[in-house]
């Protein structure tokens, strides 16, 4: 697990939601300069998620993508 957050019922994991930026800032590099509430609407509305991830957690895992691709 990426974090030590525990995600509520039916949230997805973080690690779920990693990969999911992962994949979806490789189609849309822009994703990264939108505000974490659309970017967690679009994860689900392209497919890359099945729930909502909270904008916050969102946040987070944008930052963890750029410390590890930094």
């Amino acid at each position: 697990m990426t974090s030590g957050y525990i995600p509520p019922s039916g949230e997805p994991d973080p690690d779920d939601i990693l990969e999911a930026l992962k994949k979806a800032t490789r189609e849309d590099p822009g994703l990264r300069e939108r505000p974490p509430e659309e970017v967690s609407r679009d994860l689900v509305r392209r497919g890359y998620l099945e729930t909502e991830p909270s904008p916050t957690l969102v946040a987070e895992m944008l930052g963890a993508l750029e410390r590890e691709e930094g």
